[in-house]
C-alpha cells in the first residue's frame, strides 16, 4: 500500500513537469523600444515576472490553460493566451501608450548602465527630449533651470551663474556639477554641445546616483544622452529649423544717478579742491567736460554765460540713451539641424550636422558647425561594436562695447556724448585730459584721443575652438544576462584667441605714445614700434578614456538581479601659451622689435616702465585610475536592495600608494508597497518607498599634495634669470572631500495616473572639506594652508507633481510642478578675517559661522538718520551711535551684525501648465526662487568722489531737518568718512527679501501629421513661436529690482522671440 502511495504521488508530479513549459519573450513599445520594468502576470495567479532591461522575459506556463497580462506604468493592458503555437518561441510583446495619460519615464541612465526607474533606489530626475525642445537656444545646460527638479542656477554669488544641484556640497572646492555626455564625462567647453543632438537628460541628485561617478559626483551629475540609430528601422530624416529675435536690453533697469545733481556736485567737489591734485598731476588723469569748463571758466577764458550755456546742453544727455541709439541692437540668432538615422537587423546609424549663426544685440558674432557619426554593428552573433565621431566647430568675435565697457579713467560720467548731431563720432575722457592732449607732443604724437563709436571696430578678438571627439566600444554576450563592454574616447579640443588692436585703435596709440621719445630737431624715437598689437594664445586640452565593464542581468521566476563591475583609466592634459606681437601688420605680416629689459621713461610723468611683456607657457597633467561595481535585486517585483562601491586614484593627491585611494559606496532599498495584498487601494494603484545612503566625492585639479611652482614668462628683468613663484606647498595629508547623503523617497500614482509625481527628503553632510587652517607662520608660507578641515551640513526635500487636469475630447490640461528645499549650515570652518565689514560688504564671502548658511547676509543694525544733521545711526556696545569706526572696527564682533537668513534660495523650483488642442499645444513655465535676502546696491559716497560711480538713491538723501521721515539715504558728507560708508552700504535698510516668480517661456506649437492629413508629403510637421526671458511677475522688494541681477552696470537678461519648423521628412 504505502509503495502505491508513494507511485501515485510520483505520477500525480510528473503529469504536473510535463504539463508545464517555459515561455520566453521581449516586450517593446509601439516604435520598436525595448521596455523594462513590464509585470507579466499570469492570470488568476500569483505568478509574476518582469522585463529586464533588454525588454526580456521567461515565465513559466501551462499548455493552453494560462493567460498572461502585460501592464506597466503609461502603457495599455495587454492579454495574450498561450496556446501550443506560441510555446518554444520567443513572444513580441507590443504595447500602446495611454493616450490619456502624462508621460512617465521608466528608463533613465547613470553613465555606466540604463536602469528601470521603477526598480532604482536612488534619486533621478528625467528631462524628456519633449520637455527639452520646449525651450530654443544654441546652449543645452540653459535649458535645464525651468524643468529640472532639485537644480538651481546659482546668480547671488556667481555673475554668470553657477548650476547646482541640490545645494551645496563643498565651501571652497569646486561647486560645479559633473557633466557625462554620453557615458563619459565631458571636459571641452559646454557650448560645443548641440541641443538638437540630445534624446534626453538625466540628473542624478542623491549619493546612490552619483557614488558610481566617484571622487567627482559631490556636487550632482548631469548625463546627457545623445540621440543613436536603432535596429530595423527605415529611414527617418529629422529637420528643425529657427530663427530667435533678441530685444535690446532695458537700459532703464539701470539706476545711475541724475544729470543734474551729477553736475551739480562736480560743481561742489570743484569750489571744494577736490580735483586740484588730479589738475597738477603730472600723470594728466582724465577730467570730466564740466570740470575742464570750470578749470576755463576759473582761468578767464570762458564766461558765466558761456558756461551756464554748455552745462545747459550737457546736462540733456543720458549716456544711457547714448549706448541705447549707437551702441545696442536687435540680435538675430539662426540655427539648423539635419539628422538622418536608420537600421537594418545587423546595423544601426545616426547622421547629423548643425549650424548656429548668432549675432547679439552688441553685434557680437558666433558661429557653430557640430557634426556627428554614430554606428553600431553586429557583425557576428552576441557581438556589438560601436564607433562615433562628435566634431565641432566655432567661432565668436567681439562687438560693440556693452554698458560698463566704456570708462572714463574709472566710472564713465553719465552725461558723455558719442556722436554729435550729425551722427559724427566724438571723443570722450578716457585716461588723459583732453585739454593736454591738444598741445601734447606738438603735433608729433599719434592722435591720443578716445572715439568709442570708431574705436571697437579697431580692436577684434576672436576665438575660436575645434574639438574632436571619438569613440569606440565593443559588447560581447557572454552567456546568457552576462556581457563583457570596453569602451574608449579621445577628446582633442583645440582654442585660439586672436585680440588684435590695430594701428588705429586706442590701446596701440596709447602704448605707443607712452613711450614715444621726443628730442628737439630729432625725429620721433617709437620705443613701442608704430604698429598694431597682436596678443595670441593657444591651449590644447588631450583627454584619453578607457573602461572595461561586466554586465550582469538576468531574471527567473521571482527574482532578478543586475550588477556591473569595472575599471577605467583617464588621463587629461592641457598645454596652453599666449604672446603679444607688437608694431603688427596684417597686411604685410609684418612686426617690430621690443626691448622687454631696459625701462625707459613715460612720456607724461617721466617715470621710468617696462613696455609690458605678456609670454607665458603653461601644462598641466591629470591621471585618474577607477575600480567600481554596482548591483541591485529586485524579489517578487516588490523589494530591491542595491550597492555600489568605488575607489579612485589621482597622481594630484597621496605621497604613498596607499593614500592615493579614495574609496565611496553607497547601498540602498526599495519597497513597492502597492502590490501588497493589504495595501491595495483603488484612488492608490501605485505606491513605492526608497531609502540610500551613499558617499561621493569632490576634487580640485588645481591642488596638489606636493610644493609645486610656477615659472614666470622670461627671466627676471633684475637678475636675468629665471623666476618663479610658489603654487602650492607641502601639504602631505590633503586629499578628496567627501559627501555623504541620506534620501528617502515615496514614489505614487493615482487611479487614472490623474496625479503621479514623487517626494524625497534628504540630508547630506560634507566633512574633509577645503578650509584654511592655521599653521606655525615663521615657516615661511603664511599663517594659514588649505587643508581637509572644514565641514557643512545639510537638509532638504524634493516635490514632483504630474497632474492631468482636465481630459474632454480633444482638450487636455496638465501641469507639472517642480518644488524643492534646501538649507546648508556651517559645522566648521576658519576664517582668517574676522573683520565684521568683510561680512556686510556688497560682494559674497563664506560665512563661517557655526550653525549659518555658508553663504549668509548679515547687516549692520539701525538705528535710522539723525534728524539734525542726517548722519545714519547704528549700536555700538548695544548703544545708539554715530561711531562709526567702533561700528565697523576690529573691536566690533559678528553676534553685534543682524542676521537675515541665506544668500541662496532655500526654495525653489518651476511650474509648467500645458494646454494641447488637436494638434495645438501651449506650454508656459514659470520658475521660483524664495527664502533668502539680498543686499541692495545704493549710492556710496566714497565711491562717488573718487571715481564718479554714483546712483540713483542719491536723489534721495537727507537734506533737511524731517526727512529721515521718508528717507534713510544718509547725508551727503565731504570729507568723505570711510566709515560711514561702509556702515551704510552694510546696513540692515539695503537687505531686503529675494522671493521672486518669473515668466521663463512661453512655447506654441501646431502639429500636423500623415496619420491625420494622409497626403502631406513628410510624416510630421510642427511650427512653433517661442518666447523666453519674458521677466518677472512678482517680487518681494517694492523696488522692482530683480534680485538675479543686481549691481550698478547689471543689465537684465533680453527678451527672446522664436519661429521654427521641426519636421520629420519620411
Amino acid at each position: 500500500m504505502k509503495n502505491l502511495i508513494i507511485i501515485a504521488i510520483l505520477l500525480v508530479f510528473a503529469v504536473n513537469v510535463v504539463a508545464q513549459h517555459r515561455v520566453t519573450g521581449k516586450v517593446v513599445s509601439v516604435d520598436a523600444q525595448a521596455l523594462a520594468g513590464v509585470t507579466i502576470k499570469v492570470a488568476g495567479t500569483k505568478l509574476s515576472v518582469h522585463t529586464d532591461l533588454n525588454g526580456l522575459f521567461t515565465l513559466v506556463v501551462k499548455t493552453g490553460l494560462d493567460t498572461l497580462e502585460f501592464s506597466h506604468l503609461g502603457y495599455r493592458k495587454k492579454q495574450i493566451i498561450v496556446n501550443q503555437s506560441r510555446l518554444y518561441k520567443d513572444l513580441l510583446v507590443k504595447l500602446e501608450p495611454l493616450e490619456q495619460t502624462l508621460e512617465e519615464i521608466t528608463i533613465v541612465s547613470s553613465g555606466y548602465q540604463k536602469l528601470s526607474k521603477e526598480r532604482a533606489t536612488g534619486s533621478f530626475d528625467y528631462i524628456s527630449q519633449k520637455t527639452f525642445n520646449q525651450q530654443v537656444g544654441t546652449k543645452v545646460l540653459s535649458r535645464l533651470e525651468a524643468v529640472a527638479n532639485g537644480l538651481f542656477v546659482d546668480r547671488a554669488t556667481s555673475s554668470t551663474g553657477n548650476l547646482m544641484v541640490r545645494g551645496l556640497s563643498t565651501v571652497t572646492g569646486p561647486k560645479a556639477a559633473l557633466i557625462v555626455v554620453d557615458d563619459f564625462p565631458y571636459e571641452g567647453n559646454l557650448d560645443n554641445l548641440n541641443p538638437n543632438d540630445v534624446e534626453n537628460i538625466t540628473v542624478l541628485k542623491d549619493a546612490a546616483a552619483t557614488s558610481i561617478w566617484g571622487a567627482r559626483a559631490g556636487n550632482g551629475v548631469i548625463v546627457i544622452t545623445t540621440k543613436k540609430g536603432k535596429f530595423n528601422q527605415p529611414l527617418s530624416i529629422d529637420l528643425n529649423v529657427n530663427s530667435t529675435i533678441i530685444a535690446k536690453p532695458d537700459l532703464s533697469y539701470l539706476k545711475p544717478m541724475s544729470i543734474a545733481d551729477f553736475i551739480n556736485l562736480e560743481e561742489f567737489l570743484y569750489a571744494k579742491g577736490r580735483y586740484t591734485s588730479d589738475i597738477n598731476s603730472s600723470r594728466k588723469a582724465g577730467l570730466t567736460p564740466i570740470v575742464e569748463l570750470l578749470i576755463r571758466k576759473d582761468k578767464g577764458e570762458l564766461s558765466q554765460s558761456a558756461y551756464d550755456a554748455a552745462k545747459a546742453d550737457l546736462s540733456t544727455i543720458d549716456v544711457r540713451d547714448q549706448f541705447n541709439k549707437y551702441i545696442y541692437q536687435r540680435g538675430l540668432n539662426q540655427q539648423y539641424a539635419l539628422s538622418l538615422k536608420g537600421g537594418s537587423s545587423t546595423h544601426s546609424w545616426i547622421l547629423s550636422t548643425g549650424y548656429d549663426r548668432n549675432s547679439s544685440v552688441l553685434d557680437e558674432k558666433y558661429d557653430r558647425f557640430n557634426a556627428r557619426l554614430q554606428n553600431t554593428i553586429k557583425p557576428v552573433k552576441n557581438l556589438e561594436l560601436t564607433a562615433g565621431i562628435f566634431y565641432t566647430q566655432s567661432k565668436s568675435s567681439s562687438g560693440r562695447p556693452a554698458y560698463g565697457g566704456i570708462r572714463s579713467g574709472s566710472d564713465l560720467y553719465p552725461y558723455a556724448r558719442f556722436a554729435d548731431d550729425q551722427g559724427r563720432s566724438l571723443a570722450i575722457v578716457k585716461d588723459i585730459r583732453l585739454g593736454y592732449l591738444d598741445t601734447a607732443g606738438r603735433g608729433r604724437l599719434l592722435d591720443w584721443k578716445y572715439y568709442p563709436l570708431e574705436d571697437y571696430k579697431h580692436v577684434v578678438n576672436t576665438l575660436s575652438i575645434s574639438d574632436l571627439v571619438m569613440s569606440a566600444g565593443a559588447s560581447y554576450r557572454l552567456a546568457k544576462g552576462l556581457s563583457a563592454m570596453i569602451k574608449y574616447q579621445y577628446e582633442r579640443q583645440q582654442t585660439g584667441g586672436n585680440n588684435l588692436s590695430d594701428r588705429d585703435s586706442y590701446f596701440a596709440r596709447n602704448l605707443v605714445n607712452s613711450f614715444t621719445q621726443l628730442a628737439t630737431g630729432k625725429a620721433q624715437v617709437y620705443k613701442v614700434p608704430l604698429g598694431g598689437i597682436l596678443d595670441l594664445s593657444n591651449s590644447l586640452l588631450q583627454l584619453h578614456n578607457v573602461r572595461g565593464q561586466l554586465n550582469f542581468s538576468q531574471t527567473w521566476g521571482k527574482h532578478e538581479l543586475n550588477a556591473i563591475t569595472g575599471g577605467e583609466l583617464r588621463n587629461s592634459r592641457m598645454t596652453s601659451d599666449r604672446s603679444r606681437t607688437y608694431g603688427y601688420d596684417d597686411l604685410l605680416m609684418n612686426y617690430g622689435n621690443v626691448d622687454y629689459l631696459t625701462p625707459f621713461p613715460d612720456f607724461k610723468t617721466g617715470v621710468l616702465n617696462y613696455i609690458p611683456n605678456s609670454k607665458s607657457l603653461d601644462e598641466t597633467l591629470n591621471r585618474f585610475v577607477s575600480a567600481y561595481a554596482n548591483g541591485s535585486y529586485t524579489y517578487n517585483g516588490k523589494y530591491t536592495v542595491s550597492a555600489s562601491a568605488r575607489s579612485d586614484a589621482s597622481n594630484l593627491f597621496g605621497l604613498k600608494a596607499n593614500d592615493r585611494w579614495n574609496p565611496l559606496w553607497s547601498a540602498g532599498v526599495s519597497w513597492e508597497a502597492s502590490k501588497e495584498s493589504f495595501c491595495q487601494l483603488s484612488f492608490l494603484p501605485y505606491l513605492r518607498l526608497r531609502a540610500t545612503y551613499g558617499v561621493s566625492g569632490n576634487i580640485n585639479p588645481a591642488m596638489s599634495a606636493v610644493t609645486t611652482i610656477s615659472y614666470a614668462g622670461g627671466n627676471s628683468i633684475s637678475t636675468g634669470l629665471p623666476q618663479a613663484s610658489f603654487k602650492n606647498f607641502y601639504n602631505p595629508d590633503l586629499t578628496w572631500e567627501r559627501a555623504a547623503m541620506t534620501n528617502l523617497g515615496l514614489d505614487f500614482r493615482t487611479r487614472g495616473n490623474r496625479l503621479t509625481g514623487s517626494l524625497e527628503y534628504f540630508n547630506k553632510r560634507g566633512t574633509r572639506l577645503f578650509g584654511q587652517a592655521l599653521i606655525d607662520y615663521t615657516g615661511g608660507t603664511g599663517p594659514t594652508i588649505v587643508k581637509n578641515v572644514a565641514a557643512t551640513k545639510g537638509y532638504g526635500f524634493d516635490l514632483v507633481l504630474n497632474s492631468l487636469n482636465v481630459s474632454i475630447a480633444n482638450f487636455k490640461w496638465s501641469s507639472n510642478l517642480n518644488a524643492s528645499f534646501y538649507q546648508d549650515q556651517v559645522v566648521n570652518y576658519y576664517m582668517p578675517s574676522q573683520d565684521v565689514s568683510s561680512y556686510t560688504n556688497t560682494g559674497f564671502i563664506l560665512s563661517g559661522i557655526s550653525g549659518k548658511p555658508v553663504y549668509s547676509i548679515f547687516s549692520f543694525k539701525w538705528a535710522g538718520l539723525n534728524p539734525v544733521n542726517g548722519n545714519p545711526r547704528g549700536y555700538a556696545n548695544g548703544v545708539i551711535s554715530e561711531n562709526y569706526k567702533l561700528i565697523t572696527g576690529s573691536t566690533a564682533k559678528v553676534e553685534d551684525l543682524k542676521y537675515h537668513g541665506s544668500a541662496l534660495p532655500t526654495f525653489y523650483g518651476s511650474l509648467g501648465n500645458q494646454f494641447t488642442y488637436k494638434g495645438i499645444s501651449l506650454d508656459v513655465r514659470l520658475t521660483y526662487k524664495l527664502g533668502y535676502y539680498f543686499r541692495k546696491a545704493s549710492v556710496n559716497y566714497g565711491n562717488l568722489i573718487a571715481s564718479g560711480s554714483g546712483h540713483a538713491d542719491y536723489a534721495k538723501r537727507w537734506q533737511h531737518p524731517g526727512d529721515e521721515l521718508h528717507t534713510n539715504v544718509p547725508s551727503f558728507s565731504y570729507p568723505d568718512n570711510s566709515a560711514r560708508n561702509i556702515f551704510y552700504n552694510g546696513s540692515e535698510v539695503l537687505v531686503d527679501r529675494a522671493d521672486h516668480i518669473r515668466l521663463a517661456y512661453v512655447n506654441l506649437a501646431y502639429e500636423v501629421n500623415r496619420e491625420k492629413i494622409s497626403f502631406l508629403p513628410f510624416k510630421s510637421m510642427s511650427v512653433y513661436v517661442n518666447a523666453a526671458n519674458m521677466g518677472l511677475i512678482w517680487a518681494a522688494n517694492k523696488d522692482h529690482l530683480d534680485p538675479d541681477y543686481q549691481g550698478l552696470n547689471m543689465i537684465k537678461p533680453s527678451s527672446t522671440f522664436s519661429l521654427g519648423i521641426r519636421a520629420n521628412l519620411n
